[in-house]
């Protein structure tokens, strides 16, 4: 009775037994254990396939991972960059901030350029006088801005505007 190699596999064992019936036992011994060999190497095959299959999707998500870290430090790069503006900026108006006194800057909106350069002029102390006491420039103020409708005061030293335009550059 000839056994080819594909009947050993796929055979189940009881099927096997039946086939192998009155072969002498050597013959039986060797046909199984070749019937073993045949179903290691199947396993080894499909086990070497799988970690080539696998490993090909683990260098594939490699490859995204790392394209994936590449972008996140460009995006990283980018907000380290837009801090370091903020900080200049930040900087820039904490200098100015620490120069200036309450009575230099009057901030107030919608007063019309030209009354605005007139105050800018009128608020400009002289370069021979000294500062003037807060109570004088309150007073002063008082008297020569303008109110808007919201009523704030509206005096804007030059200072302020250059300290804006280094923030924009």
């Amino acid at each position: 009775m000839g056994v080819t190699d594909d009947d050993l596999v796929s055979s189940s064992v009881r099927e096997l037994n039946r086939k192998l019936r009155g072969l002498p036992k050597e013959q039986v011994v060797a046909l199984k254990q070749r019937r073993r060999t045949l179903k290691n190497r199947g396993y080894a095959a499909n086990c070497r396939e799988k970690r080539v299959s696998q490993k090909e999707e683990l260098e594939v998500e490699q490859v995204r991972l790392k394209q994936e870290v590449k972008k996140l430090a460009q995006e990283n790069a980018a907000q380290r960059a837009s801090l370091d503006q903020i900080k200049l900026k930040y900087n820039a108006l904490l200098q100015f901030a620490q120069k200036t006194t309450p009575e230099t800057v009057k901030i107030a909106k919608g007063v019309p350029k030209v009354q605005h350069h007139q105050m800018r002029q009128e608020s400009r102390p002289s370069s021979n006088s000294s500062r003037p006491s807060s109570s004088s420039v309150a007073a002063r103020s008082a008297q020569s801005v303008p109110r808007t409708e919201a009523g704030t005061s509206v005096i804007v030293k030059q200072e302020f505007r250059e300290a804006d335009v280094h923030m924009e550059a």
